[in-house]
């Protein structure tokens, strides 16, 4: 099992995920997610400066949370995606959805 990271500072949540966002750490993640959404939100930031591997489980999972978040009239972003993670949400047509942004090397072209 992998520790992760929360901050919270008034309405602010910022989640630091230490691992990849797979299959196998959904549950854990999820339960971690739901706690945290159980508390008044404004804002919900996930860094992902610990991962580096994305799969469809994780992306339901972002998915999920973002619409989550929505729900309780806050907002979601992503922070801190390595490249590759970067280039399969932009590939997916997430990037402007779920407001990610990647490390500095990612260079970012929409269209």
């Amino acid at each position: 099992m992998t520790a992760n990271t929360i901050e919270r500072q008034s309405g602010l949540c910022r989640v630091r995920l230490d691992g990849d966002l797979t299959a196998s750490r959904v549950p854990e993640l999820q339960a971690l997610l739901k706690r945290e959404l159980d508390q008044p939100i404004e804002e919900m930031v996930v860094d992902m400066t610990g991962t580096a591997m994305l799969d469809s489980s994780g992306i339901g999972l972002l998915i999920a949370t973002f619409n989550s978040v929505g729900r309780k009239g806050g907002r979601f972003r992503i922070v801190n995606a390595a490249p590759p993670i970067f280039q399969l949400l932009q590939s997916m047509r997430l990037v402007n959805r779920l407001n990610v942004s990647g490390t500095s090397d990612v260079e970012v072209t929409h269209g």
